[in-house]
């Protein structure tokens, strides 16, 4: 008995699924098991210390193999997950790379863009291998091979690359350590250790017997990524040059944009200085670094261009770059307003589908990305044009319901309120059309008094209050309003009433009339443009129903009528219905400047 006491108590979990409670009862355990259970309570005597960093990448396996104009990569990454409930991101590969898989134990890794990286994210700590599947492209000119994109930092990184070919090959690795090169079949296989550098930088040819002793100059290359935003009047753009720098270092970097854009901004990581001059229909900007860039590194360029009003043709700011062996790009097109944008025959680049463009462009916006575009040398335009078209004033006050509640008096007068629960963000009045013969007795907004004024044609004018914001959405209040009818003009025994008119349209009306108790309804005559219903249709208002919103708008309404009032010193004047009765329910979807009208015959008993 007490080990399986023992065990209940040492797994909560199990005691409250299978143990009912006993409050009489003791419980007689060894000691040892007691003290056991008593240690296991205890806070640790000192608490566990923050770990020094989120993650560490202890070790990483890159294994590529050339194919064509790419080289295909398996990579297994060792990540050691440090912190412990919460949540870690840890980058793993740059978006200049294409990624193929992500997986962990053969099952998808949770991925997504962040910062121009590929990062998974966890909320579990511990040791966990992640291996990747990606690809590169392979630079080839002039008898000389590479490639070079960034690795996320880890303690230690070794690549093993093939390349087919039966002859001895030069295999340079930027920064490497050891390389060792060896021929396995019909390829040559080369192995690196890389220190912590964050970069790849692989560049190879053809071995030679004798090689003059010159120092080498850097070839670089370059994919250019660019967003462009067609907005109100400006056209903005943001792009990212990635280079591959290989053979040799360098620390500066040239572009050059139209001469009428406007640079914003210039970065890049030890980015010193940039500068930009005009040269001709051209402005250059001139990128100094603090240290000399090899293998890979990313400028980005923040820039804008204004738009004709009206639209028109227009041709998209063509940010070229210079000193490159060879330069290929993406281009990327979103509109940010109503304008709309149509292709026209570019220049050099060709149009894509957008979802062939890089992630990392698509991964900038959350408007519609509308026009792609791909080109693989300098000296490419892409016109467009733009037209403008006139925008369609969209509802910016509504009336999520209207709940109306009518007295009928056994001598034929009614006396009726109505509470509207609506937001407002821009109209100034509520227009209403009371019913022919009505006295308005009191109208208060949000809980306040308020005194409305009457429009040339006849309608009451509420001045309203507008909503407040929160939480993307606008907060409802409540417009209150109490008038009387005298006898009923259409003869004893006939109810024939009508709501008033809002100029606001109504998501649902709902109308509850009381007939005297003794009161016999003829149900084949109940006429009308609302219909009877038993209760209200719940209509969902945000986590509520219809009615549970109109009572909490008039919950506020009265909390705010009270406390204005003790404020001011002056008790406002609110009416109270005399509800008194049988209720009968009506009801009307969607009002759009209807006539809310309901008609029946009843008799009074004697």
């Amino acid at each position: 008995l007490p080990t399986t006491l023992l065990a209940l108590l040492l797994h909560p979990g199990i005691a409250d699924a299978q143990a009912e409670p006993l409050p009489d009862a003791r419980v007689v355990m060894p000691w040892q098991d007691f003290r056991t259970l008593w240690e296991r309570g205890q806070a640790p005597e000192t608490p566990p210390r923050p770990a020094p960093r989120a993650y560490a990448i202890s070790r990483a396996r890159y294994v590529g193999r050339v194919e064509g104009e790419a080289t295909v990569f398996s990579a297994t990454l060792r990540v050691e997950v440090l912190n412990e409930d919460q949540w870690t991101a840890v980058p793993l590969l740059p978006t200049s790379t294409a990624l193929r898989s992500a997986r962990i134990r053969g099952q998808d890794a949770p991925i997504y863009l962040d910062g121009g990286w590929y990062t998974w994210v966890t909320d579990q700590a511990g040791t966990v291998t992640i291996d990747l599947e990606f690809a590169v492209s392979t630079f080839d000119e002039g008898g000389q091979s590479g490639f070079a994109f960034r690795l996320a930092p880890s303690g230690a990184t070794e690549v093993e690359l093939s390349v087919a070919s039966d002859a001895d090959l030069d295999f340079e690795v930027a920064g490497a350590q050891q390389v060792t090169e060896r021929q396995r079949g019909d390829e040559r296989v080369m192995t690196a250790l890389l220190p912590a550098t964050g970069n790849l930088s692989v560049a190879w040819e053809r071995a030679v017997d004798e090689v003059a002793e010159v120092a080498r100059e850097p070839r670089i290359y370059a994919e250019h990524q660019a967003l462009l935003g067609v907005g109100e009047g400006i056209l903005t753009g943001h792009s990212t040059v990635h280079y591959s720098i290989l053979f040799a270092g360098t620390d500066e970097f040239t572009v050059d944009l139209p001469r009428s854009t406007t640079v914003l901004d210039v970065t890049g990581q030890g980015l010193r200085d940039w500068t930009v001059t005009e040269e001709g229909d051209r402005k250059v900007i001139h990128a100094a670094l603090n240290f000399v860039a090899e293998g890979s590194y990313a400028l980005q360029v923040d820039y804008e261009q204004p738009l004709p009003e009206g639209g028109g043709r227009i041709t998209l700011p063509d940010l070229q770059v210079r000193g490159a062996e060879r330069v290929k790009g993406f281009i990327g097109v979103d509109a940010r307003s109503t304008l709309e944008v149509r292709p026209v025959e570019a220049t050099v680049a060709r149009p894509i589908d957008v979802r062939e463009l890089p992630a990392a462009i698509l991964g900038q916006t959350d408007w519609p990305v509308l026009l792609g575009y791909r080109y693989g040398k300098e000296g490419w335009s892409v016109p467009v044009e733009i037209r403008q078209h006139d925008e369609v004033d969209m509802l910016v006050t509504i009336i999520d319901q209207a709940a109306a509640t009518t007295v009928l008096t056994p001598d034929g007068r009614r006396m009726t309120q109505v509470v509207y629960a609506m937001r407002n963000n821009r109209a100034q009045f509520l227009a209403l059309a009371l019913p022919e013969g009505a006295t308005p007795w009191s109208t208060f907004v949000g809980g306040k008094a308020v005194k409305p004024a009457r429009a040339e044609d006849g309608r009451l004018l509420v001045p309203l209050a507008r909503s407040q914001t929160g939480d993307g959405d606008l907060a409802r209040f409540a417009v209150e309003m109490v008038y009387v009818e005298d006898s009923d003009t259409a003869g004893p025994g006939v109810f024939a009433a009508s709501l008033p008119r809002a100029d606001v349209p109504a998501t649902v009306v709902a109308w509850t009339i009381y007939v005297p108790a003794d009161a016999r309804i003829q149900k084949h005559s109940i006429d009308g443009t609302l219909r009877r219903v038993d209760w209200f249709t719940p209509i969902d208002l945000g986590d509520v129903t219809s009615a549970e919103a109109v009572a909490q708008v008039q919950q506020q309404a009265n909390a705010l009528f009270d406390s204005d009032a003790m404020a001011a010193g002056v008790q406002p004047v609110r009416v109270a219905l005399p509800i008194d009765g049988v209720p009968l329910y009506f009801e009307k979807l969607l009002v759009m400047g209807d006539p809310l009208q309901v008609g029946f015959r009843y008799q009074l008993k004697d």
